[in-house]
């Protein structure tokens, strides 16, 4: 089973609309079987990352939210050499190139503990 912090409250960071979806999905076990950013189709594949659409965005403050995250199933605490090399030449082009901020969740409110994941921000305003 996930862990899922469902006290964790919209921040005003999504509409209401979108946490409401976001916590219905949750308490019907939406994240219970599987993982959900495994599955999800990516918009961007490299060779160790790929970047996927967020179901549940930051649509308050963000007019782009996606998110990166490795490729294998990790908690991101084992990354290789690598995908951590390869996730810095990214930072510096890709998604420089992209997107404005990358945030990533501590453990204590990740909604998705089990798989590394980091929110690509194109903010409303700047």
């Amino acid at each position: 089973m996930v862990h899922i912090n469902t006290k964790t409250k919209p921040l005003n960071w999504r509409t209401l609309e979108t946490h409401n979806l976001y916590m219905k999905d949750i308490e019907a076990g939406g994240l219970d079987e599987g993982c959900r950013l495994c599955e999800r189709a990516a918009l961007h594949t490299f060779e160790y990352w790929k970047i996927i659409e967020n179901k549940y965005p930051y649509d308050r403050v963000a007019l782009v939210h996606e998110m990166i995250l490795p490729l294998r199933h990790t908690d991101g605490y084992d990354l290789s050499e690598a995908e951590k090399a390869e996730l810095e030449v990214l930072k510096k082009t890709f998604l420089n190139d992209h997107y404005h901020f990358i945030v990533e969740a501590l453990p204590k409110t990740k909604s998705i503990p089990a798989h590394l994941h980091m929110h690509l921000i194109v903010p409303n305003q700047i």
